[in-house]
């Protein structure tokens, strides 16, 4: 099931890998449904990830892709302009990342089974004390029953955490910890051609940190969405959809004037359409209503509108494909209580020829905090926003062997006691299918 951006700098999503596969015959319509449910979905917290799980794959015939990668990197400012991590030496540096990257399906008379992502690590030329595994995998299977389909899937990310989540006032080793997230999730779907489809979901998202110092960020995240949809020859799929989401910080000891730990609980209800219009444009959209409940007294609570938006656009000589949300989740950031992500990402890409193409990114994040006033030196409120933009071009020089060149420029702004900075990258991939 699609996560929602959550996290740090959203990265652009590829909207055909967040795509449900499109199988044949009988197996075609449970699939299409629990896709209509995940992408209804899909506007939950990702519950402080600064980086969405790994998609599942796209795609329904049989697929065994694993890539062996080697990515070097110049970027002029990896310490995010925090002196705690440069100790007074400039702040570039040369990042070297081997990785194994796998793509799998495997489908089966009633379902399908996959497992996607990388399993990779990373060496810092300059600052060696940030070199640290980089794992993203998602695995799961589908199983139809009669008219239903049956989808479970689990989530696994350990990585070192957002550099960028740095508040002036965390530790002066925080920037060693190592970040690992778990999720579990299961959902089902049911119905026929025509008519009603229900569909109901729960999922479960833990966050741990290795450093003591970092775990007021450990979290957990229990999530249920129901949804109920009528599909209409003339617009597509028009859905009504619930979710109630538990957050809870688990290891934030209670404060002098509170019985309980700091976390959110929050409410959304709201509409989507999801539709293709014939090969060149497909659509999903949901708009919410959004309501946040916190658990500590002195924390400003949320009620507003809530979205999320796919849409990848087919021209004859380029492809388009936008994405946005807006949606509460628990935060990363100092002893905050939660924050509203808001994000916008573009993506135009142009085949050159058969073996090249080149493609153009562009994203924006705007993120409110709120924490409780029993936490004096958290930011109760305050923002910050990212620009990102890059530019890719890709060559296939054979079948199996494919080379990357990439470029791109972050710039971060805050009105809070996080860091500001920008950067400017340079980077070469290779990949060999094995």
């Amino acid at each position: 099931m699609k996560r929602a951006p959550g996290g740090t700098i959203v990265q652009p999503h590829d909207i055909r890998q967040a795509e449900k596969p499109r199988l044949s015959g009988r197996i075609a319509l449970p699939c299409r449904i629990v896709a209509l449910f995940a992408t209804a979905a899909s506007a939950q917290p990702a519950l402080a990830q600064r980086n969405a799980f790994t998609s599942r794959p796209s795609g329904a015939e049989r697929q065994i892709d694993v890539r062996a990668t080697a990515r070097i990197e110049y970027n002029d400012n990896v310490v995010v302009n925090d002196p705690r991590i440069s100790q007074g030496s400039s702040t570039d540096d040369l990042i070297g990342s081997p990785s194994l990257d796998l793509n799998v399906v495997l489908p089966r008379a009633t379902g399908t089974t996959y497992l996607a992502g990388s399993i990779g690590y990373q060496f810092y030329n300059k600052f060696t004390s940030l070199n640290r595994e980089n794992i993203s995998l998602t695995g799961g299977a589908d199983q139809r029953l009669a008219s239903c389909l049956v989808h479970g899937e689990v989530g696994y990310q350990r990585r070192i955490s957002d550099l960028s989540s740095l508040y002036v006032l965390d530790a002066a080793n925080s920037f060693n910890n190592t970040e690992e997230s778990r999720r579990y999730s299961a959902d089902i779907g049911c119905g026929g051609p025509y008519g009603l489809r229900p569909a109901v979901a729960y999922s479960r998202t833990e966050v741990r940190n290795s450093l003591a110092v970092r775990e007021y960020a450990d979290s957990n995240t229990d999530t249920v969405t129901a949804q109920i949809g009528l599909q209409s020859p003339s617009l597509g799929t028009i859905s009504l959809f619930g979710r109630y989401s538990d957050s809870v910080y688990i290891n934030r000891r209670p404060v002098v004037g509170s019985a309980g730990r700091d976390g959110l609980k929050s409410y959304a209800v709201g509409l989507q359409l999801e539709r293709s219009v014939s090969s060149r444009l497909n659509l999903r959209s949901s708009v919410n209503y959004s309501k946040v409940d916190p658990k500590l007294p002195g924390t400003n609570s949320f009620s507003g509108i809530g979205f999320d938006l796919s849409a990848l656009y087919n021209a004859d000589l380029f492809t388009v494909r936008l994405t946005g949300s807006r949606a509460p989740q628990p935060s990363v950031i100092y002893f905050t209580s939660y924050e509203i992500l808001t994000a916008l990402s573009g993506t135009i890409s142009h085949d050159l020829s058969s073996r090249t193409s080149v493609s153009l990114t562009a994203s924006r994040t705007w993120r409110e905090y709120a924490a409780s006033s029993l936490y004096p030196d958290a930011p109760n409120s305050g923002n910050d926003n990212m620009l990102s933009i890059g530019a890719n071009a890709t060559y296939n020089a054979t079948r199996r062997l494919r080379f990357v060149l990439g470029a791109g420029y972050d710039e971060r702004t805050s009105n809070i006691r996080l860091f500001k900075y920008h950067a400017k990258r340079i980077n070469l991939t290779t990949s060999l299918a094995l």
